[in-house]
């Protein structure tokens, strides 16, 4: 009878046994079922697209003028303050799909290539495509508060890649870290220093991407896992961030200082289109802002080239009434004031040029031709 008990006891310790074993076993088989699940909704075809589009869109440029042209980048669809003050809100947008030359192309379409399908894995096709494009214009309207510089690239898109992966480590850290959490940080991390180390990088673009891929994973969540309540503050947040960035971005007082339309006005200089750059400064001139000393001298500068000499005198005066440390504008005033005929005020505005800048060869050559230094030649005599 013991001996009976006693092989039913071990029976049941063998079958409890494999009871946890297959428990176990269990956890382990759904653990990795969990995790391809989890990164199995949607095939990355939109990726793919974006990037044909991109590519395409380069190698039309560069037949078009050239995808290094700042003239040609505005006029297919670049970030360019001016013309979105004009009302051009499309600019946010377009310039996604824009790049600056073959490096700028391939960094972001290898990026794009790694980070776009993973992350369309995770949220499937739609949900993709309104984080990359929601991020991409973050990143533009962040570029367009602290930047004057015309912009163009995927950048902030795919820093928003960055942010829908922080999304998803902040829902699910467990997983984050036991699958991609190391490898997304520390590439981030490199990003984010190589940036801030290079003078010529947008940081406000990739940093305004990368809160707006965090934000729009927050709207959209993970599929069949819908969180109508915590999506909507997610979209409650991210339409308020957007709705104060672009009431200060348009204020009048962003306005005021920004010179954007300057870049523009330079590139027609470059390529001697004086009257295409004096309607431009004209119009800018007839608005209701405060024009700068910068924009006053550039307009002179072009009036000049125009023959309209009055007018460039005038409009150098009030940049130097704007700042009296122009050397450039004195100098310049000194030419017009010596074409005029008017030596006194000529000798005046060089020896100010002069005093500012005192080891500037044009200016020291204008006062020696009238007779305020002496000449080289003059000495050897």
């Amino acid at each position: 009878m013991n001996n009976h008990e006693n092989k039913e006891e071990l029976l049941e310790e063998d079958n409890s046994e494999e009871a946890d074993e297959s428990r176990v076993l269990g956890q382990d088989i759904r653990k990795p079922n969990k995790e391809k699940v989890f990164f199995s909704n949607g095939n990355p075809f939109v990726t793919y697209i974006f990037i044909i589009i991109q590519v395409a869109v380069f190698f039309y440029l560069e037949l078009n003028g050239g995808s290094t042209n700042n003239s040609t980048l505005i006029k297919f669809g670049a970030k360019f303050n001016y013309f979105i003050f004009e009302g051009e809100w499309w600019r946010f947008f377009t310039p996604i799909f824009l790049h600056i030359g073959f490096l700028h192309l391939a960094t972001n379409t290898l990026s794009l290539y790694y980070l776009g399908t993973l992350v369309e894995r995770m949220y499937g096709n739609l949900r993709f495509v309104i984080i990359y494009l929601f991020a991409g214009a973050a990143g533009f309207i962040a570029s367009f508060l602290y930047s004057p510089s015309v912009s163009a690239g995927a950048s902030g898109a795919i820093f928003g890649c960055f942010g829908s992966l922080l999304y998803f480590g902040m829902v699910h850290p467990k997983l984050f870290s036991r699958t991609i959490g190391a490898n997304v940080i520390g590439i981030l991390v490199i990003n984010l220093a190589f940036g801030f180390m290079v003078p010529s990088i947008d940081n406000a673009g990739h940093l305004g991407g990368l809160a707006g891929g965090f934000l729009g994973a927050g709207m959209v969540h993970f599929p069949k896992k819908r969180k109508p309540l915590f999506q909507s503050v997610f979209f409650i947040l991210s339409s308020i961030i957007v709705w104060v960035a672009l009431t200060y971005g348009f204020s009048d007082q962003v306005k005021a200082k920004d010179e954007s339309h300057l870049l523009l006005v330079q590139d027609y200089v470059n390529q001697e289109k004086y009257e295409e750059a004096y309607r431009l400064l004209k119009k800018y001139e007839q608005s209701s802002l405060l024009p700068s000393a910068n924009f006053y001298f550039t307009f002179s500068f072009v009036e000049i080239k125009l023959g309209l000499l009055t007018e460039g005198k005038t409009h150098l005066q009030k940049a130097i009434q704007l700042n009296p440390n122009f050397p450039e504008a004195y100098y310049n005033l000194a030419l017009i004031f010596y074409e005029e005929g008017n030596v006194e005020q000529a000798k005046l505005n060089a020896q100010k040029a002069a005093k500012l800048k005192p080891k500037q060869q044009e200016y020291l050559n204008l006062l020696q031709e009238l007779k305020l230094i002496p000449s080289s030649s003059d000495g050897e005599e």
